[in-house]
C-alpha cells in the first residue's frame, strides 16, 4: 500500500466516523507566537482545545510537520525525521478513550489488515479505564498491555511532577512487533517493538504544585507518523525505504554523479539525511519561508548547510579533509520532491521553480564559505602547532560554524587528524548562549496552550462582524473594553474597521458615544475577532454601550491604493519573470508597498520599466476591480491565485481584475484600478539567497516622490551650473574629470615607489632575501604589474610582494627574481600560503602570480605576518 494510499484511506475512514477532514495546516503557524514551526497535528486546533473556539467537535488530519531538536539523530535511526507527516484525529468534548482506542484498532487490524498479534498497547500505570477497554472490549491479552509511568504515557511527559501547567492527560500508545520470532517475550521497550500510534487524552488542568483539576471539556488528540505506518505497513527496516523516500534517494545518488544503490553501508545514514532535510527545505520554502539568519530563515539555511556537509560526508569517504562536493546539487531534487509529495501537495508543482532558483543560489553561497572556513581552519591550526598546543579552542570552533556555517563535526575531524582535541565544553557553552539568544528573539512560549487573558475573555463573545468592505462608518455596541490609564483594547458587536492581515495594515480613525471618545491607533484580527487598540481622548468605555465608530477615510483609501497596486505588481511581475517569480511576501500600509518574490538577481532597468509600464497601463485603462466570494476549490479551478502558507476556509475572497489579475485576497481594494493615480517603484533589493524585495508608491506618494526628484534635480543643476536638461552631460563631464584625476593619482603611487629603496629593505631568507612593499591606497593591478618588472629586472636571489587596498579590495603581486627561476621557489605555492592569512586566491607562472582578496581590513592588520610567512616559506625552500 503507497504512502497516498495510506493517508486517503486514513482520513476517509474517520470521514466515515463524522470527522470534519481538515487539510493539513501550513508549517509556518498563523497567529500562534508560541510556535515557530508547525511540530504536532493538534496544533491547528488549539483554540478548539481551548474551548475558544466551537466551530468543530470531531477532526482528522494528515498535518505536515518540522521537528529540529534531534537532527543528530535523522539517518542515523530508522525512524527520526525533520519533516514528517502526522495522521491524527481530534475530539473537542465529544468522544473519549472508549471510542479513540476502538477505531484505532478498527483502522489498523480491519482497514490496514496488520495481524492483531502484531500489536501491543501501553496505558498510564493509573489509567484503569483504558486498560479494561483494551482488555475487555478489544479483547488484547492482559500480558500485552503494558503499564508504564508518567515519562512514558503521560502528555506532556511528566507533567504531573515537571509541568507545565496547562492541560493535559494520560495516553495510551499502540506498538509494532518487528520481529516476532523471538516469541512473546520482551516489553514494548525493547528496540524490537515501534511505536505507531499515540492516544493523548487530554482530561486535565495541571494547576501549581502538580495538582490535576479534570477538565469540564475533555478531548482526543491522537498522532501517528505517516512515514512509520507506511514503514510497517510495506515490510521496510527503516522509514527511508519506503515509496515516498525511494526516488528521492535515487535522485540524490544520481546528482551526486553516483550509480543508483551505489551508497551503502553506514554512509547510507548520511543519504538519508541528505532526504530528509531536502523535503524538510521545500515543504517549508514552498510555505514561505526562505534562508536567512534569523528565526524560521535560520533554520532552513541550517537544514540546507547540514545537508550539504552530509553529502560532502559522502563524496568525501576515504579521500581526505578537502572532499569531493564542488558544485551545487540539492535544487536539482526539488522536482522529484514535488512529482512524489505532489498529489498530496499541488502548491508544490507551483512553487519547484521559485524554490528551485533560491536554493541553488543558498547552496553555493555555502560552497563558498565552505571553502573558506576550510583555509581559515587550516591557519588556526597550523599557528597552533607552532605554539605546541593540544587542544582547538571552542570559540574557534564556534566561529566557523556560527559565522560560515561551518559544520562543528568537520572542524572536529580535521582537528583531531592533526592530534589536535576540540575543547567540547567551551564550544557547548557558546551553543547554548546562541540557543538562549535565539529562543529570546523568536518569543517561543514554554507551552503552546499559553493562552492569555484576553483570550480567555474573549471566549464568551461571538465574532466580530466585519462591515468594512462597504462601509467607513457605524454604529456598534462594545463587547468588552481592556483599558490601562489611556490606552487599552476595546471590542465591538461589529465594525467598519479592518484588522491587520495579509499584510494589510490595520486602520485607524475614531471610537465615540455619549460617554467617551478614543483614537483607535491599530487594529488587529484575532481568530474571529477585531480588536481596536485605542487611546482615550475623553470619558471610557464600558461594556453595552453604542458607539459610533468611524474608520480615518483618507488614510483606508492610501491604504487600498496601495493594495490594489500591488495585485497589479504581481501579475505584471509574473508576466515579465515568469510563473517563478512567486510571492513569499508583501506590507501594504498607508506609505508604501512592499513585495517580496523569488528572483534570483537584479532586475534590469528595462525590466522595472516594463513593470511600469504594466502596471500603469491598467491603471490608466481604470478597470473595474471585482471582489466575490467563492468555494474554495471552484476559486482554484477558475485559476484565482493562493499565497501558499495562508490558511483558507471553505469560502474564499477573490479579488479580479478581469484579464490581467485574479488572487484570493481578503484585504480592502479600490473599485476600479484608476483610482490608484499612478505606480512608482522606488527600489529593487535582495534580502536573501534569491529573493527580491520590490518597493513603490501610488496615488499622492508617487506624486509626492516625483516632485521631490523634480526639486533634486534642479537644486543638483544649480549647483552644477547647467540647466535640468543638460544635467546628465555635465555629470559625465566631470566624471570624466574625476576618473583622469584618479588615473594620475595611481600613477603617482607607482611613481613614488622607489624600487632601490624596496629592494634595499628586503630581509633575509636564507641566502634568499624577501621584499615586501605596499603601494598608496588607489594603485591598481596594472600599476603593481609594471612596479613588478622594474624590481623583476633590479633584483638577485629575491622574492618579493607588492600589495595595494582598492575600494576595500585588495591585489598583490609575487614574484621571483630571474636567478631562480630554476630553483626550488616557486611563486604559486607562496600564493596559496599567503591566500591563507587574507582570505584571497590567484594565479599565474611559477616565477609570477598575481591575486587578490576582498577583506582590506585583514589584509591591513596582517601585513607583517604577510611579509614573515612568506620569508618562512622561502627559508623552509631553501634549506
Amino acid at each position: 500500500m503507497t504512502t497516498d494510499e495510506i493517508r486517503r484511506k486514513y482520513l476517509s475512514f474517520f470521514e466515515g466516523k463524522a470527522h470534519r477532514a481538515v487539510a493539513s495546516d501550513s508549517l509556518v503557524p498563523q497567529n500562534d507566537p508560541t510556535l515557530l514551526f508547525t511540530g504536532a497535528g493538534m496544533n491547528q486546533f488549539k483554540e478548539n482545545f481551548l474551548g475558544l473556539k466551537k466551530d468543530l467537535t470531531r477532526a482528522a488530519s494528515s498535518q505536515k510537520c518540522l521537528r529540529t531538536a534531534d537532527l543528530e539523530e535523522v539517518g542515523r535511526t530508522a525512524f527520526h525525521h525533520s519533516f514528517f507527516e502526522m495522521l491524527g484525529n481530534f475530539s473537542f468534548g465529544d468522544y473519549f478513550k472508549r471510542e479513540a482506542i476502538l477505531w484505532a484498532w478498527e483502522f489498523l487490524t480491519i482497514e490496514m489488515k496488520i495481524p492483531r498479534e502484531r500489536l501491543r498497547v501501553s496505558v498510564h500505570k493509573t489509567d484503569d479505564e483504558a486498560f479494561f477497554i483494551w482488555k475487555n472490549e478489544v479483547g488484547i491479552r492482559e500480558d500485552w498491555i503494558y503499564r508504564l509511568g508518567d515519562k512514558d504515557n503521560f502528555w506532556p511527559s511528566n507533567a504531573p511532577q515537571d509541568g507545565p501547567n496547562g492541560p493535559c492527560g494520560p495516553c495510551s500508545e499502540i506498538y509494532f512487533d518487528q520481529d516476532p520470532s523471538q516469541g512473546d517475550g520482551g516489553t514494548v521497550q525493547d528496540r524490537r517493538f515501534a511505536e505507531i500510534w499515540n492516544l493523548v487524552f487530554t482530561q486535565f488542568d495541571r494547576q501549581d504544585g502538580g495538582v490535576l483539576k479534570p477538565l469540564a471539556q475533555k478531548n482526543i488528540d491522537t498522532g501517528m507518523g505517516l512515514e512509520r505506518l507506511a514503514c510497517v505497513l510495506q515490510g521496510q527496516k527503516t522509514n527511508y525505504e519506503i515509496d515516498s523516500f525511494k526516488p528521492i534517494n535515487a535522485a540524490i545518488e544520481r546528482a551526486l554523479g553516483l550509480t543508483e544503490g551505489a551508497v551503502q553501508g553506514p554512509l547510507r545514514s548520511h543519504l538519508y539525511a541528505v532526504s530528509d532535510h531536502i523535503r524538510a527545505i521545500v515543504f517549508t520554502m514552498a510555505d514561505g519561508v526562505i534562508p536567512s539568519n534569523e528565526g524560521r530563515g535560520y533554520v532552513i539555511r541550517k537544514l540546507i548547510r547540514r545537508a550539504l556537509w552530509r553529502a560532502h560526508q559522502i563524496l568525501s569517504a576515504g579521500k581526505g579533509e578537502s572532499g569531493e562536493l564542488r558544485d551545487a546539487f540539492l535544487y536539482r531534487i526539488v522536482p522529484v520532491v514535488a512529482e512524489v509529495m505532489g498529489r498530496a501537495y499541488p502548491e508544490l508543482q507551483e512553487a519547484k521553480a521559485s524554490i528551485a532558483m533560491t536554493l541553488k543560489s543558498e547552496e553555493e553561497r555555502f560552497l563558498d564559505t565552505l571553502e573558506t572556513g576550510l583555509k581559515i581552519l587550516a591557519a588556526k591550526i597550523a599557528s597552533l602547532e607552532k605554539s605546541g598546543a593540544s587542544k582547538l579552542p571552542g570559540s574557534v570552533v564556534f566561529e566557523l560554524y556560527d559565522t560560515y556555517g561551518f559544520p562543528d563535526e568537520l572542524t572536529r575531524m580535521i582537528g583531531e587528524s592533526r592530534g589536535l582535541a576540540i575543547d567540547v565544553a567551551e564550544f557547548q557553552a557558546l551553543m547554548e548562549e546562541q540557543r538562549q539568544r535565539a529562543k529570546q528573539a523568536s518569543q517561543i512560549s514554554g507551552s503552546i496552550f499559553a493562552a492569555t487573558e484576553l483570550e480567555k475573555q474573549l471566549t464568551q463573545f461571538p465574532a466580530t462582524r466585519f462591515l468594512g468592505y462597504s462601509a467607513l462608518e457605524a454604529e456598534a455596541k462594545v463587547l468588552f473594553a481592556d483599558i490601562h490609564g489611556s490606552k487599552g483594547v476595546v471590542l465591538l458587536d461589529q465594525t467598519p474597521f479592518y484588522g491587520e492581515s495579509g499584510g494589510q495594515a490595520g486602520d485607524q480613525g475614531v471610537l465615540e458615544s455619549s460617554g467617551f471618545k478614543a483614537r483607535v491607533t491599530d487594529t488587529q484580527k484575532k481568530d474571529g475577532f477585531i480588536l481596536h487598540a485605542v487611546e482615550l481622548i475623553s470619558g471610557q468605555p464600558c461594556a453595552g454601550s453604542s458607539v459610533s465608530a468611524c474608520v480615518d477615510r483618507g488614510r483606508r483609501e492610501r491604504v487600498m491604493r496601495n493594495h490594489t497596486g500591488t495585485h497589479l505588481l504581481h501579475a505584471a511581475l509574473r508576466q515579465v519573470l515568469g510563473p517563478q517569480a512567486r510571492q513569499l511576501g508583501s506590507l501594504v500600509n498607508a506609505e508604501k508597498l512592499r513585495f517580496d518574490f523569488s528572483h534570483p538577481q537584479a532586475l534590469t532597468a528595462a525590466e522595472l520599466r516594463t513593470l511600469e509600464d504594466l502596471v500603469n497601463a491598467q491603471i490608466l485603462a481604470d478597470t473595474q476591480v471585482i471582489k466575490e466570494e467563492k468555494p474554495l476549490e471552484e476559486a482554484k479551478k477558475d485559476g484565482a491565485l493562493a499565497f501558499f502558507g495562508e490558511k483558507y476556509g471553505d469560502l474564499v475572497r477573490v479579488v479580479n481584475i478581469p484579464g490581467f489579475s485574479k488572487e484570493f485576497c481578503g484585504g480592502t481594494h479600490c473599485a476600479s484600478t484608476g483610482q490608484i493615480g499612478l505606480l512608482i517603484i522606488t527600489s529593487d533589493s535582495s534580502i536573501a539567497s534569491g529573493t527580491r524585495r520590490i518597493e513603490a508608491l501610488t496615488g499622492e506618494g508617487a506624486m509626492e516622490y516625483l516632485r521631490n526628484l523634480r526639486a533634486q534635480v534642479a537644486e543638483l543643476a544649480i549647483q552644477l551650473k547647467t540647466t535640468p536638461d543638460k544635467l546628465g552631460e555635465k555629470i559625465s563631464r566631470l566624471a570624466d574629470s574625476v576618473k583622469k584625476l584618479e588615473k594620475e593619482k595611481k600613477q603617482g603611487a607607482v611613481v613614488n615607489a622607489d624600487p632601490r629603496a624596496i629592494l634595499m629593505s628586503a630581509v633575509d631568507a636564507g641566502s634568499f632575501k624577501v621584499a615586501g612593499h605596499k603601494l598608496a591606497s588607489g594603485a591598481g593591478a596594472e600599476d603593481m604589474r609594471a612596479l613588478s618588472d622594474t624590481l623583476r629586472s633590479m633584483s638577485s636571489k629575491t622574492v618579493y610582494f607588492l600589495g595595494a587596498e582598492n575600494e576595500e579590495k585588495v591585489h598583490f603581486v609575487i614574484g621571483l627574481s630571474p636567478d631562480l627561476a630554476q630553483s626550488s621557489l616557486d611563486a604559486r605555492e607562496a600564493m596559496k600560503k599567503l591566500a591563507e592569512l587574507v582570505g584571497g586566491s590567484g594565479g599565474g607562472r611559477k616565477e609570477l602570480v598575481q591575486g587578490g582578496a576582498r577583506n582590506a581590513g585583514q589584509f591591513r592588520d596582517r601585513w607583517a605576518s604577510i611579509v614573515d610567512g612568506l620569508a618562512a616559506y622561502v627559508k623552509e625552500r631553501n634549506s
